[in-house]
């Protein structure tokens, strides 16, 4: 009733337009974002949508051209605190976001914050600060969550054993076995987009390798296993010890293991892989990285251990050891000069691929590259065939029969390239495509059709919330510079509905940055930030005071009928008052006009 009471007064919205920026080929964000700017306009925003390449995204996060920015939380095992190392980086998009925070947090004092708390060893200070922390954040409205992404994966039922991933990122095809039919299988992937490109795939850059390339060829010293549990990979276990004001982890190397061209996996190749990475000038680039920050050395104690020492006691270096890049490792046979290979003559960085804001680094590093992807996980690359456009059509990779972990089942495994959502449908309707697995290949209305019409051919499979989607508001760009304009637009947009229109049930609203399932961070944060037309115009539809009074006594004149009832309620209440007045006097005098029987027996009147 007070949204509707609200609704019908005179109201004057404070016009306004904002930049809004997607990345191209992202299904999720194409079908909500007429959702959106159709809910900004009611509360007078104008809304101005760019869809960009991925370099031209990248270029409007560095240079803080937007206003609202569509993009995603990093996901487990990222969240929370390598996510938010990375906004004190500049190429990313929470740098500016952050860079006019209400009085008395700045920029400087959260970032400080931040790096504390990675620094503390007990674990009710880490909870303690964590939780201050997103307070701190939740209360500057920054960011409008929007909701949880739960990672789907259709397959063919003739290949059975998936197991939904525990990293963001990650698509684990180890587990797939093959039930009837081929060894071989295709496969149409996605972490946010239709595949296009693995690149190069090297272990230790970034954009354009993908990752679940990455994660299928190499591996790291440990796992990132359910509900965070920290298993063992190339490394078989390992003992932790403080050291004056850091610590030191000694590892013991898992022996018998073969990179995929032969090599031996020893403490040297360990090392060799952890000089390119961090070494000087290359680690400049891994600067969210808090492994590169505080690690002061890595020394092998014979062929299979390694110690690692850390200058402060960083809690989260064997989470951070578990990650897809930079630091797993590729054979040293791949580098340009095989062992000899120097950390600034032939380091095996791209060329070119350090990304726009970091060219400068190879002023002081000759970026080799890798002769090849050589790693030692399940599955060993074999050929790519180049679209017209430069793209991947698709790229073959084979089970690795010798792999020391779960051999993989299937012989032959090929990632194809297509047009859009609906090439992928067709092709897994037509037996052509054994799985589309990840966000991008198909759209959410398509999955849960599949899910509820196909079951009988397809076996579909969710993760459960790994990360958040969410938009980031520009803290440095007017309107979006002022608190109010934030909250406005964030009570304007109603997630529910287009969710429920547009994912057909398959993602949830969410109302906090992080997922709860994130170490720390489930926690109850206030305000709610949820849909709240009525608080959105008030912040930016201000009523006129003057004219809805104005309105009150203009709007409908006293008739005859009108003036005669008041006439009639006064003569009314006067005597009403009359009547009270007496009853008072009786009272005082002792004779009140309603005493009982009893008590006016004998009375003389």
């Amino acid at each position: 009733e007070r949204s509707k009471h609200f609704s019908n007064m005179n109201t004057t919205c404070k016009a306004s337009t904002l930049d809004f920026i997607i990345r191209d080929n992202d299904p999720q964000m194409e079908v909500v974002e007429d959702d959106i700017r159709k809910n900004l306009e009611a509360i007078g925003i104008t809304v101005n949508t760019h869809f960009l390449s991925a370099d031209e995204y990248t270029d409007a996060e560095l240079n803080g051209d937007y206003n609202l920015l569509f993009t995603r939380t990093w996901g487990a095992p990222y969240d929370p605190h390598s996510y938010m190392n990375s906004w004190a980086v500049p190429a990313h998009v929470e740098y500016s976001a952050i860079g006019n925070l209400q009085a008395p947090l700045t920029r400087e004092v959260l970032l400080e914050k931040i790096e504390n708390v990675q620094k503390e060893l007990s674990e009710q200070k880490i909870s303690a600060q964590w939780r201050e922390i997103l307070d701190d954040i939740h209360k500057q409205a920054l960011f409008l969550p929007l909701w949880g992404s739960r990672i789907p994966y259709v397959l063919n039922r003739r290949l059975i054993g998936f197991s939904p991933s525990q990293q963001a990122y990650a698509i684990p095809v180890q587990s797939v076995l093959v039930a009837s039919g081929s060894k071989n299988a295709t496969i149409a992937p996605g972490v946010g987009s239709i595949f296009k490109s693995t690149g190069p795939i090297n272990p230790h850059q970034y954009s354009p390798n993908a990752l679940w390339a990455q994660d299928w060829i190499y591996e790291g010293l440990v796992s990132y296993g359910q509900d965070g549990e920290i298993t063992p990979a190339l490394a078989e276990s390992w003992k932790t010890e403080l050291l004056g004001d850091g610590k030191r982890v000694t590892f013991q190397l898992r022996e018998g293991v073969k990179f995929h061209d032969g090599t031996d996996w020893n403490c040297d190749a360990a090392v060799l892989n952890f000089n390119h990475v961090l070494s000087d000038t290359v680690k400049q680039r891994h600067q969210w990285f808090g492994t590169g920050k505080y690690l002061t050395s890595w020394t092998c104690n014979g062929d299979y251990e390694l110690v690692l020492v850390t200058s402060t006691p960083f809690y989260p270096l064997l989470q951070e050891l578990t990650y897809i890049r930079p630091l797993r490792f590729a054979s040293p046979s791949a580098f340009a000069e095989g062992t000899d290979s120097h950390p600034d003559l032939h380091n095996s960085c791209q060329s070119g691929q350090f990304g726009g804001k970091w060219d400068f680094l190879e002023e002081d590093v000759t970026c080799l590259g890798l002769k090849a992807p050589i790693g030692t996980g399940p599955f060993k690359f074999v050929s790519r065939e180049n679209a017209l456009d430069g793209s991947d059509a698709n790229v073959v990779f084979q089970g690795n029969k010798e792999y020391w972990g779960q051999k993989p089942d299937i012989d032959f495994l090929t990632v194809v390239q297509y047009e859009t959502t609906e090439d992928v449908e067709a092709a897994l309707m037509s037996g052509e495509l054994d799985m589309a697995l990840g966000i991008g290949p198909l759209t959410a209305k398509q999955v849960q059709n599949i899910k509820f019409y196909h079951s009988d051919k397809f076996d579909v499979r969710h993760s459960a919330v790994i990360q958040n989607s969410l938009l980031v508001f520009n803290g440095n760009k007017a309107p979006t510079d002022d608190i109010k304009v934030r909250r406005a637009i964030i009570h304007a947009v109603d997630k529910s509905a287009f969710l429920e229109a547009e994912f057909a049930g398959l993602e949830q609203p969410v109302d906090q940055l992080l997922p709860r399932t994130a170490p720390y961070c489930n926690v109850d944060l206030s305000p709610k930030w949820g849909y709240d037309l009525e608080k959105a115009q008030f912040l930016n539809c201000p009523q006129d005071p003057v004219a809805t009074t104005t309105t009150v006594l203009e709007s409908k004149p006293l008739g005859a009928g009108g003036f005669a009832g008041i006439i009639i309620g006064v003569i009314v209440g006067v005597a009403l008052i009359a009547f009270i007045g007496r009853m008072v006097k009786r009272e005082r005098e002792g004779k009140p006009m309603f005493a009982p029987a009893h008590e006016t027996a004998g009375v003389s009147l």
